[in-house]
């Protein structure tokens, strides 16, 4: 209920009744530590004018009015979004649902599993929103693409305050030839221009008086999408994406060949369904099998999907998004030997030393 009612938390939390409830508190520390309080970041700077406030727990649509505060305001050093990295357990806090009534959207019914609220997913893959944080931040200048499912183009989106868009960094959308889709693109220039398969969709201003981001409708066709970031008429950076197609592979990378032979040391393998380019299969999710012989074991085996009723120690998992992840633990020294198959890719196989 608080979280729907931001508005009338708003001038709660900027009352002098809060105010009054936590002045003895903040002063006893080095720096006050807000949570979903950023309303009061410059009321406070003329009520407490030594105060030093840290968003100690924020939401993902402030980030950039955040960071632009945190950069005019010396009394206020930082922002911590909810949250890093998706979790398990508040499920569902920050899905996005399509054509339904607004009614219990924080509640998320079995088979919802994870937050869905996390810049990087459950198997440490970066998901858009830290993209557009790291553009926020000053720490990049080529222009990020996120495509909305385009299966959901035109449906009426029901989201929470922890969520981002549905989206994904692919051009790679197999059946959908012909249809609308909607494309953001996160730059921190003057302005964006979107081009699919070299035809210019159109220039938008972005840069931080337009929230850094553009969003384009256009229809899906396999190919190439670009795109070109400029300031002061001039390029910048630029972003290309291309459609996978033809045979569906298997890319298996293990993070560490090399691991310690003791109960404390894992290695992680991430496997990805690509096209011989390697550009992302996200429309080709299938079971993935993983199979450990010799001095190890399967620790772990899962995908980022937000509400899959698979187990995390099965020896098979679905793709999501084109993506799981494999956690292989030593169990003695030795070579362990890991095979990676799917229906209708060439099996691959990978070897880890545990020493």
């Amino acid at each position: 209920m608080n979280a729907d009612l931001i508005k009338e938390m708003n001038e709660i939390i900027i009352s002098d009744m809060v105010g009054n409830a936590t002045a003895e508190s903040f002063a006893a520390v080095d720096i006050a530590g807000y949570n979903y309080m950023d309303a009061r970041y410059l009321v406070d700077k003329e009520k407490y004018p030594n105060r030093i406030i840290c968003g100690s727990e924020t939401f993902p649509g402030n980030i950039d009015n955040n960071w632009g505060l945190v950069k005019r305001h010396s009394h206020i050093i930082g922002d911590f979004t909810w949250t890093g990295w998706d979790y398990l357990g508040e499920a569902g806090v920050g899905k996005v649902l399509y054509d339904i009534p607004n009614l219990g959207k924080y509640d998320s019914p079995f088979p919802w599993l994870t937050a869905w609220c996390g810049d990087i997913d459950l198997i440490g893959n970066r998901r858009p929103i830290s993209y557009y944080r790291e553009i926020v931040f000053g720490l990049r200048s080529k222009p990020y693409i996120a495509v909305h499912r385009p299966e959901f183009y035109g449906k009426e989106q029901l989201k929470t305050n922890w969520s981002w868009s549905d989206s994904v960094s692919s051009w790679t959308w197999t059946g959908y030839e012909g249809k609308p889709i909607k494309v953001e693109v996160y730059s921190d220039a003057d302005e964006v221009e979107l081009l699919v398969n070299g035809q210019s969709v159109g220039k938008a201003e972005t840069g931080e008086t337009n929230r850094f981001m553009a969003v384009f409708d256009t229809i899906y066709e396999a190919g190439e999408i670009v795109a070109i970031a400029y300031t002061d008429n001039k390029e910048i950076g630029r972003t290309v994406l291309h459609s996978a197609s033809g045979a569906v592979l298997l890319d298996v990378d293990v993070d560490r060949t090399e691991i310690v032979a003791n109960d404390k040391d894992l290695s992680f393998i991430t496997i990805t369904l690509v096209d011989q380019e390697g550009n992302l299969y996200n429309t080709a999710d299938r079971k993935v099998s993983v199979r450990v012989e010799g001095a190890g074991m399967l620790q772990g085996f899962g995908s980022a999907d937000p509400k899959s009723d698979e187990e995390f120690f099965a020896t098979e998992r679905t793709t999501f998004d084109g993506k799981v992840l494999a956690v292989i633990r030593p169990t003695s020294v030795g070579t362990i030997a890991v095979t990676v198959s799917a229906e209708g890719c060439a099996s691959k196989s990978v070897k880890i030393e545990a020493r």
